[in-house]
Parts: C-alpha cells; sequence; structure tokens
C-alpha cells in the first residue's frame, strides 16, 4: 500500500516518489521516481453505510476504495476541485442492486406505495430551487433523487420499481437475472430470502449513503491542467492530467472535473496521463530530483508508529479489548462515518447539512485526526486499516471544507445546505478549489470560473 508521496528536496512543490509497504511481509518500499500517476480509489465508507452490522461492508461503489485518489495529493498541497459534490444512488434496497439497467434496458419505471407516478408532484416545489435545471432532458439523477427523498419524507413510502411488467416477457426477465448475476449477486439473494419475485413483487427501492468517485457521476478530485488543444491559457500549464504539484499526474477517480469517465474513460485518461508524463521527462523537466534518506527514514517511522502503538498499548488491556492507549482501526472508522452523517449531510439527517453542522463536523475531524496518531494496528492487515483510515480522514476534511464553502444547494438529492436551500447561479456557477497547507495542514478556497467550450446552444441541439 502506498501511504505517502515523496517530494523533491531540491525544488519546491515537485514530486520525487513514493513510499508504501508491502500488506503481506511489511517490507518497506522506497520508489523514486522522475514523475508520479496517481490512479488509486475514490471514496467510499466515509459516510455511514445503510448496511451495519452483519451487513457492514456492503457498498455500491468498491469497499477497498478509501480514498487515497485524494488524500495523498491532498497531504502534498496539491489543490483539489469539487470535493463537495458527492453522489448519492438510487438503488434496491438492502443489497444495493443497480436499477440503471432496470430504466434503460427493461424500461421500468418507479412508483409510490400507492402505485402512483409522484415525480410529477414534486415538479414545481424542485423548480423552485433549481429553476431551469428541472426542465432538462433526461431528468438529472440528483433532482429524481431529491422526488425521491421528498415522497418518502411526505409519507409515500416505500419507494418501488414496477419490475411486474417487464418480467411477463420471458427475455426481459432472463435479461433482468442475469444484470445482476454479472453484477450483484447479493441482490438476488436477498430477494430470495425476502420471497420476492419481480415477477409478481415490485421491489422496494432506497436512497444510499454518499460516495466521492471522480470517475463516476461527481466532478470531485485534483484540480489539472487540461489538455493544450481545448483549456483556456489559465487552465493549462504545460502537460494534460497533471496535478499543481510538478510532476504529479493523475487519472480515473483521481481527477476532478470530469465526470462520467467510468471504465474506459479511466482508461484512456491514463494513457493521456501516460503519455503527458513521459512527454515531461522528455522535455528535461525532471533533472536534478533529490530526494533524501532522511525524508523516507523519517516516513517509515510515522508508517510503522500503528504496530509500535498497539505492542506498547496491549499490555495495559486488564480485560476485554479496549484499551486506554490507542484505537482499532474499526473504532476509527465508525466514529468517522458518524462525523460524517450527522454532520456533513448522510442518511442520519436525510442529506442535509448547514454551516453550523459543518463547523461542528470540521472539530470532530481535527480531533479524530489527533486521535489517530494513537491508532493501533496488530499485524499488517491492521496496518493497512489504520492507514486507509488515516487516508480516509484526510478526505473527510477536503470534503467537509468544500461543502462549507458552497453557499447554495446546487444538487438537492445528494446533499442540502439547509442555510441555502436554493441554487444560486449568480454566485456559485463555478469552481471550488482547495489547498491544503503540508505543514499548517489548513485549507483555504477559492472560486475559479467554468467555462462552456460547448456552445450551449449547439448542445441542446444535439441532445
Amino acid at each position: 500500500m502506498v501511504t505517502h508521496l515523496l517530494m523533491d528536496d531540491e525544488k519546491e512543490n515537485r514530486i520525487g516518489g513514493a513510499v508504501g509497504f508491502n500488506m503481506r511481509t511489511g517490507d518497506y518500499h522506497v520508489f523514486k521516481a522522475k514523475t508520479v500517476i496517481v490512479a488509486a480509489g475514490g471514496a467510499s465508507h466515509i459516510f455511514k453505510p445503510r448496511a451495519v452490522g452483519e451487513g457492514m461492508g456492503r457498498t455500491w461503489y468498491a469497499p477497498w476504495s478509501n480514498g487515497s485518489a485524494y488524500a495523498l495529493p491532498i497531504a502534498v498541497g496539491a489543490k483539489m476541485t469539487q470535493m463537495e459534490n458527492r453522489i448519492v444512488l438510487c438503488r434496491f434496497k438492502d443489497g444495493y442492486g443497480p436499477v440503471g439497467a432496470y430504466f434503460l434496458h427493461l424500461k421500468t419505471y418507479t412508483q409510490n406505495a400507492n402505485g402512483e407516478n409522484y415525480e410529477k408532484k414534486w415538479y414545481d416545489h424542485t423548480k423552485n430551487l433549481v429553476g431551469e435545471y428541472i426542465d432538462h432532458h433526461p431528468t438529472p439523477t440528483c433532482l429524481r433523487n431529491h422526488a425521491f427523498i421528498q415522497e418518502v419524507m411526505a409519507g409515500g413510502g416505500p419507494i418501488q420499481m414496477v419490475t411486474k411488467e417487464a418480467f411477463q416477457d420471458p427475455h426481459l426477465e432472463t435479461v433482468g437475472w442475469e444484470n445482476f448475476l454479472g453484477m450483484t449477486v447479493g441482490q438476488a439473494v436477498v430477494w430470495a430470502s425476502q420471497n420476492i419475485d419481480p415477477k409478481y413483487t415490485n421491489p422496494e427501492l432506497t436512497t444510499s449513503e454518499p460516495y466521492v468517485m471522480g470517475s463516476h457521476a461527481t466532478c470531485s478530485g485534483a484540480w489539472v491542467s487540461g489538455p493544450e488543444d481545448l483549456s483556456p491559457p489559465e487552465y493549462f500549464w504545460g502537460y494534460n492530467r497533471m496535478l499543481t504539484v510538478e510532476g504529479l499526474f493523475g487519472a480515473g477517480d483521481t481527477v476532478g472535473g470530469s465526470a462520467h469517465k467510468f471504465s474506459s474513460g479511466s482508461f484512456t485518461e491514463g494513457r493521456l496521463a501516460a503519455k503527458a508524463a513521459c512527454k515531461y521527462i522528455e522535455d528535461k523537466k525532471a533533472e536534478g530530483i533529490k530526494v533524501s534518506e532522511k525524508q523516507y527514514t523519517d516516513l517509515k517511522e510515522v508508517i510503522y508508529k500503528p504496530l509500535e502503538n498497539y505492542t506498547v498499548g496491549r499490555n495495559e488491556i486488564t480485560g476485554g479489548t479496549v484499551s486506554p492507549s490507542y484505537i482499532s482501526p474499526i473504532q476509527g472508522l465508525q466514529r468517522l462515518q458518524r462525523i460524517m452523517d450527522e454532520y456533513v449531510g448522510g442518511i442520519a439527517t436525510n442529506y442535509m447539512t448547514n454551516e453550523n453542522m459543518l463547523n461542528r463536523g470540521l472539530e470532530l475531524l481535527k480531533w479524530l485526526e489527533e486521535d489517530l496518531e494513537n491508532v493501533g494496528a496488530e499485524d499488517y492487515h491492521q496496518l493497512m486499516r489504520a492507514w486507509e483510515l488515516k487516508h480516509r480522514t484526510i478526505t473527510s476534511q477536503c470534503v467537509t471544507e468544500h461543502t462549507k464553502f458552497r453557499e447554495e444547494t446546487r444538487w438537492p438529492g445528494y446533499y442540502y445546505r439547509g442555510d441555502h436551500l436554493k441554487l444560486d447561479d449568480e454566485n456559485w456557477h463555478c469552481l471550488t478549489v482547495s489547498r491544503r497547507d503540508p505543514k499548517t495542514k489548513e485549507f483555504t478556497m477559492e472560486k475559479v470560473p467554468v467555462y462552456h467550450i460547448v456552445d450551449d446552444k449547439k448542445e441542446k441541439k444535439a441532445s
């Protein structure tokens, strides 16, 4: 697992490599490099999931996506963008089974418990919040979520997917089952355990906990240089997909401002980043990099400290497993998830937050960060869990800072600013950018312009 990036000792703000450890043998690895491409995963499990207890670990996005795509560049002072733009997904209840294939291929639709099309009844309410965006086709996902959430709050739940009609067709029935057998087998098991056959019973839907995934439907991620042929001059600094740290490149979840890459877009972005990184080296921009032994030796001590915390702290346990001097990774994770859930717009508050809640969340995250100096790991697997937790915590701080900075509700259905409940294009039709100072660990925020490279009229005509 890569835990830290190395920086050039000779030139400020230039990358020098990375360090990490082998999760099976515990060996320490130092990678000195002329360029580094971060293509790690986004952030699952920073918000408390709906699946808890015996279902813990069940999510829609990969449970091993621990925010390294964001934490690694944040820690060295790279700028980030749109980190407030989390996603909440409509999914089949309890199994997180996907609904998109059912909508697209089976032409299914949703209804409330009384068999009514509830989305229409929330049109005026939604238009009051977001204006003309509700009239876009197809309806933006967050606005469909908003109608779902409002209907449930108004007493119209549970919301159901109407499958009984489509499943009368033997071909569509096969497609429906194969979709889960190929993507979410657990959903089929859940239905079987609850005697639900979608041919005869319309299954229940729910909304998920929030995720931060820059390769999917959110624009969260690192602030990177765009391509030379399309970018405004101030948004191109020499090499496509290079972060604001020289020689550091990103792809997939790492890169912000480029949602809907999914799998094919992410590996394409990886090729773009790799070619740009090679050009950076060919242009002799990586000459003279020096990484001192002290830098990676100091990091080694930091990385393995949780093992020492456990070895010393376990001797103080007089009964059970709770130590007075260290916390376990799972304890820290559950604490992080509760903070994010209750203060930053999770399921506990129906995705609602405000400045006071966010300030309290930041305070609690700061205390958690301090306590994580005392996280303990009994083996190398738990050492990995400890560093996953640290990466999730850094990512969560950034998400909270961005959510506080954007004083509007741009994505109702993903989250709500209760103190700024409407979309505000006059003041917030912009991108948000942050930077965390590596020394003080304090965030600074700024607005940057959105440039519509594709003409609005042409775009509407094309759609």
